[in-house]
């Protein structure tokens, strides 16, 4: 495929010269080989990436220019007015082959046994170029063995020296992970420390090595002539890559990354490239299952939906409908969830439905539109790819999701646009943030009025700001409240961080596209809704974005299916649920109103803090049914569970970041006799009476897009007017949030450290991942290590209501005084004490700052 210009440094001006004999046009400032591209014409090429900048070390680009002696790179050399280019000459033909015959010098001609043999640049370029075998020798050659860098693999043998690995890591990554040892015969590609590869294992590296020499520590069992490929959508976070399963015989033998499809441009992260273990785990539920005294029987699906639909109703009949709650899945599909809401109010009679993201996050997920007040907090990545400014808040940089911090990245490489991160903790980012603030936890909402209050100067009108926004109205009840809190706002954080607010607010002044990033800590802090009021009044004052990131694959969806307290699916307001007004199905079990719980694929016992009190009051229900792929902490205290397919096995949509629909394509058959919940819940539907007909995921996404706004404009590239709120220029509104009871004297706050290689059950189910992170710790800060006399060579008891297990300590200096922090699969343990060498550490954890001590 020809290669295409790159759009970054084009103007409206064009260059015109001769090509090949003929006149052609290229954008003023592209390089040959794009002007080449432009124009139709193919240039062969070895170590030209359209992502990367020109590394030049190949040569086999090389073009004849009238008027130069010897042949000129063609990725590096710019097209100007006049010059006559020769791409194809026998003497041009000559000198690629030798080109080729150079690498060639110290590369094994082993293919049938190289497991990039079928789909290797180098390979290609010696058939194309008709080289049989080595000409030339070089002298004193010794191979060296594969080296094994975990999830990545290294045959120096197979390396070109072609530099596309060192450069995707430093311009696309910025991680700078590899350089490049030695020089001549004896030059590698080697570790910036020497030592095993410690990074984000995000494979880039892989995808864009031309040989063999890079390649997944999972190792590959197949030629590509044996894999059929699937294009689909990542099952893990909210940003939605689309990917390729290659299937071999049935089985995902792995992941493979392509430009040319979906949003992500051929980046993906560890989870996206490596995390697909878990769909053909040994551990998966294969068949219905019912309990019966301590042990679960295999059952067939009539029977057991049979049985749900007789336990359901007489549970209905007895008790009412609403003594039914269920749990949603923020990775289920849009048709799964949509049916489940649909079947809980249409069948059972009750409202009493949510998921995880609003029982962990309250106010926020399923009132985000309300929260944000006519501001956009749904954008796309080609907006977030020409904002100038990015301030992440509440959100761990680049490890807590790489791939939107790629688009931000690429943004800064071509328009010079520069980030800011504010986090509990020293964020990573690369290249190094413009402004790095590191707030105290309780006083994040205190943090967000002091930036507003720098925004607006003196006075809340202030001649820095855009002009676009000079016309929002600010009033005098605004103008009161905020006055009142800012007064002693900057003594209250601290002259440091009001010294860093000063320098992020006159960052944000010079810039005129800001983006506000969101991250989880804003969305689950108990002051979240009044953060957000806040956050999009800053958007509304510096006429900038907001963009939410959603932590899993169709958060965003299941929301907006209305699986969720009090919400219909589109955000209508559920007025059944008005008697549960502030409570979700967790509160509404805890409160011994609940008979019968239904749980679709989420492991609420190990995401909920309260884990204990949930798993007691799950012991006390008449009825329990699980709807899930593994056997879950959960699954322990289900009557029944059933077994669900995952998405490699199903048709459907998933909502992510963007509000971009995008669609599943099953790429392996179902394992078992597991079924897609959409179908679990028609199912059921039938058994209890109803005439409900959804012979597909289409039928039902057909539905969806009648009831649910923008979903009409089935699989939109985006929706940032969702349902009419976005656009205007509201006047300023006001949240005063409930007061956080600080935590008594030396106590720790527990945070939770987010992870690159742990998210959610099938992540789990995923070995190879795993072993890059271990299950527990608990990370200090040096500060409080010395404080408590803590060493890494100590461990950590916890305790709680299951009992004690013990941890490996982290002294990071990353972690600011006063917390410690713990990986985010821990979060259910909710930390009343932490024991270090016999003494007992106090500890508070967000979802109990709000309820004293």
């Amino acid at each position: 495929m020809p290669i295409k210009a790159k759009t970054k440094n084009k103007t409206k001006n064009a260059v015109t010269f001769t090509l090949d004999g003929k006149s052609v046009e290229a954008p003023t400032g592209a390089t040959i080989l794009e002007a080449a591209g432009h124009n139709g014409v193919h240039i062969p090429t070895l170590c030209y990436h359209p992502k990367l900048k020109p590394m030049s070390s190949c040569r086999v680009c090389s073009v004849e220019v009238e008027g130069v002696d010897a042949p000129v790179m063609s990725c590096v050399t710019p097209a100007v007015d006049g010059m006559n280019v020769t791409s194809k000459s026998p003497a041009l033909d000559k000198f690629r082959a030798d080109m080729i015959r150079f690498i060639l010098v110290n590369h094994p001609l082993d293919c049938p046994v190289c497991e990039r043999s079928g789909e290797c640049l180098l390979q290609d370029s010696t058939y194309d170029f008709g080289i049989t075998g080595h000409e030339w020798k070089t002298d004193g050659h010794i191979k060296e063995p594969v080296v094994d860098w975990g999830l990545i693999r290294y045959d120096v043998n197979l390396c070109i020296m072609c530099e596309r690995c060192v450069s995707i890591c430093r311009e696309v990554q910025g991680i700078t992970a590899y350089k490049i040892d030695g020089s001549g015969n004896g030059a590698r590609i080697n570790t910036v420390t020497g030592k095993p590869l410690d990074c984000d294992f995000c494979g880039q590296c892989i995808a864009v090595c031309p040989v063999g020499a890079l390649a997944s520590g999972i190792i590959f069992t197949g030629r590509s002539w044996e894999v059929e490929k699937f294009e689909t959508i990542c099952p893990h976070c909210g940003v939605g890559c689309s990917y390729n399963l290659d299937v071999k015989k049935g089985m995902v033998a792995r992941v493979t990354s392509d430009e040319s499809i979906g949003h992500n441009n051929g980046n993906l992260c560890s989870r996206g490239r490596f995390g697909y273990e878990f769909i053909q785990s040994s551990e998966r539920i294969l068949t219905p299952l019912v309990k019966e005294g301590s042990r679960y029987v295999k059952t067939d699906w009539d029977t057991t939906l049979a049985l749900v639909a007789r336990k359901l109703a007489g549970i209905k009949m007895n008790h009412g409908g609403s003594s039914i709650i269920g749990i949603g899945s923020e990775v289920s599909t849009n048709e799964d969830a949509y049916l489940m809401q649909k079947f809980f109010r249409e069948v059972l009679g009750s409202a009493n439905i949510d998921n995880m993201s609003n029982i962990l996050a309250p106010e926020f997920c399923s009132r985000l539109f309300e929260n944000f007040d006519g501001v956009n907090c749904v954008s796309s990545f080609d907006e977030l790819s020409n904002g100038d400014i990015f301030v992440y808040i509440g959100f761990d940089g680049s490890n807590e999701n790489p791939v939107m911090s790629n688009h931000v990245r690429k943004a800064i490489m071509d328009n010079g646009a520069e980030v800011a991160v504010a986090f509990s903790k020293k964020a990573f980012f690369l290249p190094p943030p413009k402004v790095r603030l590191v707030y105290d936890y309780p006083k994040l909402y205190k943090f967000v009025i002091a930036l507003l209050k720098e925004i607006l100067g003196s006075t809340p009108d202030s001649p820095d700001l855009p002009e676009s926004v000079n016309s929002i109205e600010i009033d005098a009840e605004w103008r009161h409240n905020f006055e009142n809190a800012c007064g002693g706002i900057v003594k209250e954080i601290g002259p440091d961080l009001g010294s860093g607010i000063a320098d992020l607010a006159a960052a944000i002044k010079k810039k005129s596209k800001p983006f506000y990033i969101i991250g989880q800590e804003v969305q689950r802090h108990p002051q979240a809704a009044a953060i957000t009021v806040q956050i999009a009044n800053l958007a509304k004052l510096t006429g900038g974005r907001i963009v939410v990131l959603r932590e899993y694959c169709n958060t965003q969806g299941v929301n907006d299916m209305g699986v969720a307290s009090g919400a219909l699916p589109g955000y209508k307001k559920d007025g059944a649920a008005k008697r549960n007004e502030g409570r979700n199905a967790i509160d509404i079990l805890l409160g011994g109103m609940a008979k019968a719980m239904v749980v679709m694929e989420e492991d609420v016992l190990a995401r909920h803090p309260e884990r204990a009190t949930i798993k007691d009051a799950m012991g006390e229900l008449d009825f329990t049914v699980v709807i899930d792929s593994f056997f879950t902490d959960t699954c322990e205290e289900a009557d029944v569970i059933l077994p669900a397919c995952v998405a490699a096995e199903k048709t459907g949509t998933f909502t992510n970041v963007e509000g971009r629909v995008q669609s599943l394509n099953p790429a392996v058959e179902r394992v078992g006799v597991s079924r897609s919940p959409w179908e679990i819940f028609t199912e059921l539907e039938n058994n209890m009476g109803n005439e409900f007909s959804y012979g597909s995921s289409d039928e039902v996404f057909g539905e969806i897009a009648g009831s649910v706004q923008p979903y009409g404009n089935a699989l939109a590239t985006a929706f940032a007017d969702y349902g009419g709120l976005a656009g205007g220029s509201p006047v300023l509104t006001w949240a005063e949030p409930e007061p956080i009871i600080k935590p008594v004297e030396d106590a720790l706050m527990a945070l939770p450290d987010r992870s690159l290689f742990a998210l959610g059950v099938n992540i789990k189910h995923c070995p190879s991942l795993r072993r890059l992170d271990p299950a527990s710790y608990a990370a200090f800060g040096p500060a409080d290590a010395k404080k408590f006399g803590i060493s890494e060579d100590d461990d950590v008891e916890f305790s709680d209501a299951r009992g004690k297990w013990k941890a490996a300590v982290r002294i990071d200096e990353g972690v600011a005084t006063g917390t410690v922090r713990i990986p985010q699969e821990m979060e259910s343990a909710t930390l009343n004490k932490i024991t270090v060498n016999g003494k007992a550490l106090d500890c508070v954890t967000p979802s109990g700052l709000g309820k004293g001590r």
